[in-house]
């Protein structure tokens, strides 16, 4: 009875091709539905969350409590997952915009491009620079 190695001709193959195998997608291969997944369970959380202490303010604990609860959560939860997902790119765009330099440069030469020229042209000749202890006295 001869024994082969299994492991050694899917190995000496996957060298050969020079293929990555990635892991199978989670969220059974789609692409939109992978995309779609965290703003559903954002808003599935938050709807959740806030329609509950809503409906407990409204009505208080009682016998009615979970069905108004999860009536108005279903209900809440369709309207803000459509308008979360849609939202989506203006919200980002918005915060690319905020989150903007205050300050824009000015074309030209600055202290901070000088000195980045010299420590790149120092560098790519192989020198050091020995730099003094500067004591500052205040």
């Amino acid at each position: 009875m001869s024994s082969t190695n299994v492991y050694a001709d899917s190995a000496s193959r996957a060298y050969h091709t020079g293929a990555v195998r990635r892991a199978p997608r989670a969220v059974a291969g789609s692409r939109s539905l992978a995309a779609m997944l965290p703003t559903i369970l954002s808003t599935g959380v938050i709807t959740l969350v806030a329609t509950a202490v809503m409906r407990l303010l409204w009505l208080g604990f009682n016998n009615e409590f979970f069905g108004a609860w999860m009536e108005a959560w279903l209900t809440t939860w369709a309207i803000a997952f459509p308008v979360a997902y849609l939202s989506k790119p203006l919200v980002y765009g918005l915060t690319r915009s905020i989150s903007q330099p205050a300050v824009q440069r000015r074309p030209g030469l600055c202290v901070a491009d000088v000195l980045a020229a010299s420590e790149q042209a120092t560098a790519s000749a192989g020198l050091q620079v020995k730099r003094p202890d500067i004591v500052r006295y205040y």
